[in-house]
C-alpha cells in the first residue's frame, strides 16, 4: 500500500470544541504575556513556582536551588513580581489558576 502523509490524519480539523474550555488554558495567554514583560528573574521565578515549566508547581526551596538563589532573594523576586501581575491579571482568574 501507499503511505499515508501525516498531515491527512488531522483532514482540516482545528480541533476548538472538542474540549470544554480549560481555567488554566484560558488564563495562560494573558499570563504569559504578563511574564514576558517581566525581568526575567522575576518571571523564572513565577514559572517555577506555578508549574509552567514542567506543569509541576515548585516549592520555594526548590525554585531557589534551581535558579541558584537564596530563600529570601526568591521570596523577595516572587513578591515583586506578584506585584506586576496583580496590576494585569485579575485576582479571581489567578486564583482559578493556581488551585487547578
Amino acid at each position: 500500500g501507499k503511505p499515508q502523509g501525516k498531515g491527512k490524519q488531522r483532514g482540516g480539523k482545528d480541533g476548538k470544541g472538542a474540549q470544554p474550555p480549560n481555567p488554566a488554558e484560558e488564563l495562560k495567554q494573558p499570563l504569559e504575556r504578563v511574564l514576558s514583560r517581566l525581568p526575567e528573574t522575576q518571571r523564572r521565578v513565577l514559572e517555577l513556582r506555578m508549574g509552567l515549566v514542567d506543569g509541576h508547581p515548585h516549592d520555594l526551596a526548590d525554585t531557589a536551588r534551581a535558579l541558584g538563589l537564596s530563600l529570601s532573594e526568591t521570596r523577595e523576586i516572587e513578591k515583586r513580581a506578584f506585584e506586576h501581575i496583580r496590576e494585569a491579571v485579575p485576582l479571581q482568574q489567578l486564583q482559578r489558576f493556581l488551585q487547578g
